[in-house]
């Protein structure tokens, strides 16, 4: 079942059901009211009826949340807006959510090559020359979540709006997808033979890559040690130190009497994560 779950073809198809999602319009303007069967919230505020442009243009592609971190069970679900105008069809603009992407997050968007206008820029603002005229949001909501199934890494939501000439414009936005970490069995004592030393040992986890068990162990990865007194400041660096191939570790710091808690920073594909919070006392 794991290898059905994992291979090419099965993650090909899952993919294909995340890219087909309804766009719900949340916000469109007086000029173009919505077709039947779109769920419209409040228009956005048009100070005067402008033209519809020869051809579509997409001003912004969001990703929310755009961080997501997957468990070992479950989904997270995805909502993208996409902000366009010149878009006369109620099915005028799709979507699709795949893995790749560009390394940098800002959205990319195209413009018809024969026009001299460069391409609008990602902006949450409207235009200053025609304060949100024609501008609509287009939201979607993927009826399939992101689970620990689907590959980590960089993923791009891409954006397609098209008029009913036929002319088409393209935007992207590119998202972090990760697989969540935790601590296992944290501890804080007294390092022995030394009474003025401390010694903390625990398990960093991750989730199971192969499919078998919700978690297992993270070899090799490089965790920080962290102080703070008593409810106060920002967490100190003290120590670092890496995990053995079973994902242990085990750290010898000096006694300080307040709070302690080891750090993982996570990569491009697991998430970051803290342990539970021990305190020390002056005993």
């Amino acid at each position: 079942m794991r290898r059905l779950l994992t291979s090419s073809a099965a993650g090909l198809a899952a993919l294909t059901v995340l890219a087909e999602a309804p766009p719900s319009l949340a916000g469109r303007a007086a000029e173009a009211p919505p077709s039947p069967g779109v769920n419209a919230a409040r228009s956005l505020p048009v100070e005067e009826a402008a033209p519809v442009p020869d051809r579509p243009v997409i001003r912004s592609v969001r990703v929310r949340p755009r961080t997501p971190v997957a468990g070992p069970k479950g989904t997270v679900r995805l909502v993208v807006e996409v902000v366009a105008r010149g878009v006369t069809d109620r099915k005028g603009v799709t979507l699709r959510v795949e893995p790749g992407g560009r390394r940098r997050g800002r959205p990319r968007a195209s413009a018809p090559s024969h026009r001299k206008a460069a391409a609008p820029r990602a902006h949450s603002g409207p235009s200053s020359r025609a304060p949100a005229q024609g501008w609509e949001i287009w939201r979607f909501n993927p009826p399939v979540g992101l689970s620990r199934w689907y590959p980590s890494g960089r993923w791009q939501a891409i954006a397609t709006a098209r008029n009913a000439r036929g002319a088409r414009a393209t935007a992207s936005s590119s998202f972090q997808f990760r697989k969540r970490t935790a601590f296992s069995g944290v501890r804080m004592a007294r390092a022995r033979k030394r009474a003025r030393a401390l010694r903390m040992t625990g398990t960093l986890m991750r989730v199971d890559p192969t499919g078998r068990f919700d978690y297992w162990s993270f070899p090799r990865q490089r965790v920080t040690l962290q102080f703070r007194k008593h409810g106060k400041g920002t967490w100190k660096n003290v120590a670092k130190t890496r995990t053995n191939r079973d994902g242990y570790f085990a750290r010898r710091v000096k006694r300080a009497h307040g709070r302690w808690r080891v750090f993982y920073p996570g990569t491009r594909n697991y998430a970051a994560v803290a342990a539970s919070i021990r305190h020390v006392t002056r005993k």
